[in-house]
């Protein structure tokens, strides 16, 4: 799978990854609405332009297809949040996730203006939780009851890596 900066072109197809809202929060966190659509990820796309951009997404093509995406919003005093971690329905259970986030962390940590990364996995995504941690990301606890998706209040587990503790992973 090659790392690319995610496009214009790129937003029909993920239009179609997510089936229910909660499959969207469980993406996007509680920020999208659902159903996801054009303006929501064109105002995203908006975030990745200028000298010094506020988020930057990347795409994971395989074959010309968008196979995975993932998102990282730059905030202050050199920490970044890795978001909107997600893969095509059709390539799940095939093994790229751990490929491509090791490319986005790849791209992320040369940025000498990011010394930390966090991120948020809800604490149901046992498989997304074994990833973070074969990584090499830091478990430093649980948020409880971080977004609400109905009636229901879900908990994430708050990882992070710093740049000394990141390693290139083959």
């Amino acid at each position: 799978m090659d790392l690319r900066p995610f496009r214009q072109s790129d937003i029909p197809p993920l239009l179609t990854w997510f089936q229910t809202p909660a499959e969207l929060v469980q993406w996007g966190g509680p920020a999208r609405t659902f159903p996801l659509d054009e303006a929501q990820m064109l105002a995203l796309l908006a975030e990745t332009q200028g000298a010094h951009p506020a988020r930057r997404i990347w795409a994971g093509d395989r074959r010309g297809t968008l196979a995975a995406i993932a998102s990282v919003v730059d905030g202050r005093q050199g920490t970044a949040l890795l978001t909107m971690v997600g893969i095509a329905p059709a390539a799940r259970g095939e093994g790229l996730a751990a490929p491509f986030i090791a490319q986005v962390l790849k791209a992320v940590f040369p940025d000498p203006a990011i010394e930390r990364l966090e991120l948020n996995v809800y604490t149901f995504n046992a498989a997304a939780i074994r990833l973070y941690d074969a990584l090499g990301f830091v478990r430093e606890g649980v948020r409880r009851s971080l977004a609400r998706v109905g009636e229901e209040r879900w908990d994430a587990v708050h990882y992070s890596m710093l740049r000394a503790e990141y390693r290139d992973v083959p």
